[in-house]
């Protein structure tokens, strides 16, 4: 935890202000694809993947040099750069999804590599079988750790029909198991999936909030190429969130998230040539920018509606 207090001059509780308090200087995450697949993929019944993902599974495309190279280099660059280290993040795909002792040994290579300081490990709520919850909880203890689940949003109805495969009770329950083995989580978090409304979006929030995780990641639906959203885009099926919209729900959450959580991502991007919609997703720095713009003129901060705060 640390000492941040969020106030209208510094309203969010950002992952680089974090790692600066935790690690004393600047940390930045490599993102990995470690050969990892997805239920929704090797699935007889769940073939294709979640709507919203794209072929490389949301994460990096995959590097001839392999992950353990892709890695090696990333940290050896941020040394170069002055960084205090890089965190190994397993982030394509589901990477708990394998037997335990190819688990072990992936994360066990990865922190052998020079200029490691710990794992962030990308993962679905039905995808942390007690056996996996064991070797998270034994590197927890010896290293820095935190475990990413895909909230997305509480309504099993929206789940449905995003092709996710469980419901939110799948998420509560492993956000639950992991907390009490004393490990740091993180909500991935999605505004504007198929058919919901403001009010279901922030019902989202509100819970993610009464979960109070370590850290939450919050993007807009993204439309990416060679997803099943594309094909509901093309075919007139899929409404996608305008900017101000966007950032009037992202200050909502920012507002009833608890001071202490740290905010991993309040907007996201894709490469242009895969994103297909909306557009204004190409401009991070301006997203960001208007957030923060509705939260000076509201005089905004995080936690400032929070019910435990």
């Amino acid at each position: 935890m640390t000492g941040f207090d969020p106030s209208p001059d510094a309203p969010i509780n950002t992952l680089s202000g974090f790692f600066r308090d935790h690690f004393g200087g600047r940390v930045r995450k490599v993102s990995l694809d470690a050969g990892f697949s997805c239920p929704n993929r090797e699935g007889a019944d769940r073939r294709g993947g979640c709507h919203w993902c794209d072929p490389s599974g949301s994460g990096p495309a995959k590097s001839e040099s392999g992950w353990e190279e892709v890695l090696r280099a990333g940290a050896a660059k941020l040394s170069g750069k002055g960084f205090k280290g890089a965190i190994a993040y397993f982030q394509a795909f589901t990477n708990t999804l394998g037997g335990t002792s190819r688990l072990e040994e992936v994360y066990e290579k990865a922190l052998s590599v020079e200029g490691v300081l710990g794992l962030a490990v990308g993962t679905r709520p039905d995808c942390l079988s007690m056996e996996t919850m064991e070797i998270l909880e034994r590197l927890n203890r010896k290293t820095f750790l935190w475990v990413e689940i895909g909230m997305q949003t509480m309504h099993d109805p929206t789940l449905a029909l995003c092709n996710r495969g469980h419901g939110h009770a799948a998420t509560v329950s492993a956000f639950g198991e992991l907390h009490r083995r004393g490990m740091r989580t993180v909500l991935h978090l999605i505004a504007g999936l198929p058919g919901e409304t403001g009010d279901m979006i922030r019902e989202s929030f509100e819970e993610a909030a009464r979960l109070d995780p370590w850290g939450i990641k919050l993007h807009p639906l993204h439309v990416v190429r060679g997803s099943e959203f594309e094909k509901w885009h093309t075919q007139g099926k899929l409404r996608v969130l305008g900017l101000s919209e966007y950032a009037e729900l992202a200050v909502r959450l920012i507002e009833v998230a608890a001071p202490r959580t740290v905010f991993h991502r309040i907007t996201g991007e894709r490469p242009e040539g895969m994103l297909v919609a909306p557009a204004w997703c190409l401009e991070k720095d301006r997203v960001r920018n208007e957030i923060y713009r509705l939260l000076h003129e509201t005089g905004g901060f995080q936690g400032r509606l929070n019910r435990k705060n």
